[in-house]
């Protein structure tokens, strides 16, 4: 599904998104900044070094760092993403959205991809997820944005892409029926 709020176009896509055209990527990691192996391997040793430099980063929070040699890519937005059963998990899952997105926008992007932050191994259910992540963007498309114009949730599963389809669908028909902001989808 694909739908314009405000001057944003939001997207959900299944694929790669280390291959996927954006100006920057989201990449889930921990507090101590660890890298996903494969990512560092697509990457180089340039975004390890400049993680290592940054060293620590707070739950619900996100740093940037350059993206190496990931064609295309300008730089790489590294969300630090909360457990399901972590203290507050829905905050700090709402909380680090925010925080890619912003980053996005103060590092002049003009598009950024997403993936589902905190499913996997951190546990929490795609459907939460796409209600939290989905809410946060639609909110972020009211700020004052001077660059970011397209937000791509790219999702690895058939399933996950479904959910999160059947979340923006359902959010933008609320979002019309309030006669909030500009929609088109």
């Amino acid at each position: 599904m694909k739908a314009k709020v405000n001057k944003v176009t939001i997207q959900v896509t299944q694929g790669d998104i280390l291959s996927l055209p954006a100006a920057g990527v989201v990449s889930v990691t921990d507090p101590n900044l660890n890298l996903d192996p494969l990512l560092l391997v697509r990457t180089g040793p340039t975004v390890q070094a400049q993680t290592k430099q940054l060293g620590w980063a707070d739950i619900g929070t996100a740093v940037v760092t350059g993206a190496g040699a990931l064609k295309g890519v300008e730089k790489l937005i590294h969300a630090v993403a909360p457990r399901l059963t972590d203290q507050g998990s829905r905050a700090k899952l709402a909380l680090v959205t925010w925080q890619a997105l912003l980053a996005a926008e103060t590092n002049g992007l003009k598009s950024v991809a997403l993936p589902a932050i905190s499913t996997g191994a951190l546990g929490y259910p795609v459907e939460a997820c796409a209600k939290i992540m989905i809410e946060q963007t639609i909110d972020f498309t009211f700020e004052k944005l001077k660059s970011l114009r397209r937000i791509v949730f790219c999702l690895e599963s058939t399933n996950a892409v479904k959910i999160f389809d059947a979340e923006l669908a359902r959010q933008v028909e609320a979002l019309k029926a309030t006669g909030e902001g500009t929609v088109t989808a």
